[in-house]
């Protein structure tokens, strides 16, 4: 049976857990005493113990890589490269806003994912038919032109737009990012994990 280690930080309310095959078996977003914290170590420790297994029981590490908390994320993958070389796993790199994507995708009707970045930039996506269509770096004001070509769409992230509704949220489950983990190739056998992190000119 296999046991995955799943970590989400990215959104800067980090959330770590544990699936057996396909379910979610640990969450610690659905732990109060976890609540904003950072000490991913611990995490770990608490759900090993919950489920009764050791660290050599893992079998795979997947973690988020943004784009997001510049600091936050970049903790988060170093976390997860880390166990990944002690433990001879590589680790399974997911866009942040793949997850978002597929947590609200519905129907034909296009996801726009737009995360704050260093003023006057944005992080600006696109979710479309079961896929991260496009993402870039760049002004507010330059996301928003392309934002206005859309006929419909569903707002998601921590940018609000006047005369939208509120994002819908700013991170996706775990079930979410495990359903996205099992649509990925297996990784390389030394593959690490790289933020995807700001531009800045």
């Amino acid at each position: 049976m296999s046991l995955m280690l799943l970590l989400q930080t990215s959104n800067g309310v980090p959330m770590l857990g544990f699936a057996r095959d396909d379910q979610i078996v640990f969450d610690t977003s659905a732990l109060p005493e976890w609540e904003g914290s950072r000490d991913y170590r611990a995490m770990v420790d608490a759900g090993l113990k919950a489920l009764g297994a050791q660290l050599s029981d893992l079998t795979a590490i997947s973690v988020d890589i943004g784009p997001g908390g510049m600091g936050v994320t970049r903790t988060g993958a170093s976390f997860a490269n880390a166990l990944g070389f002690a433990l001879g796993l590589p680790v399974l790199a997911i866009p942040a806003f793949e997850m978002l994507g597929a947590q609200v995708a519905k129907g034909d009707t296009p996801v726009v994912l737009l995360r704050k970045a260093a003023r006057p930039y944005v992080h600006f996506g696109i979710y479309r038919d079961g896929q991260l269509a496009h993402y870039e770096h760049l002004t507010r004001d330059a996301a928003l032109s392309q934002i206005k070509e859309l006929d419909e769409f569903n707002l998601v992230g921590n940018v609000p737009l006047e005369g939208v509704e509120p994002p819908l949220t700013n991170a996706a489950t775990l079930p979410t990012m495990l359903t996205v983990a099992r649509s990925k190739p297996a990784p390389a056998p030394q593959a690490r994990a790289y933020p995807i992190v700001e531009v800045l000119e």
